[in-house]
């Protein structure tokens, strides 16, 4: 399994990624500081893509975490089927939690900072 960091901060994409790795949930993570750069990526994925998990980050400068759904709702079905796409964020926002919940592309809002415990409990079901 692979995972995608999406996440304007340099901090952020390097503590998650040295959680992932440390954790054994996977030994290839891949980091985007834009979510246009991450969408630019999947568009030139195919159904041969890993099994991927995305963790992508609500407040970006360009597309904010929920104009990335958008785009990435117009992805190939057979891409979108190898994803779970998890948001993360340290907000407390009542809207942008109900808008994350009621998104059909986000499994669920984690929070920042992560905590592989919980994700290793949702990747499970």
């Amino acid at each position: 399994m692979e995972f995608i960091i999406v996440d304007d901060s340099v901090f952020d994409q390097f503590t998650q990624e040295k959680l992932l790795l440390k954790s054994g949930l996977t030994e290839t993570v891949r980091t985007f500081s834009s979510a246009q750069q991450a969408i630019e990526y999947l568009r030139t994925q195919d159904s041969d893509m890993p099994d991927t998990v995305i963790l992508l980050d609500l407040q970006m400068p360009g597309l904010n975490g929920f104009e990335f759904t958008e785009q990435y709702g117009q992805l190939p079905k057979a891409v979108r089927k190898r994803i779970r796409l998890f948001m993360i964020s340290s907000t407390v926002d009542v809207s942008d939690i109900e808008q994350a919940e009621a998104n059909p592309y986000i499994i669920q809002l984690l929070p920042k900072p992560l905590e592989i415990p919980l994700l290793r409990e949702l990747l499970k079901s």
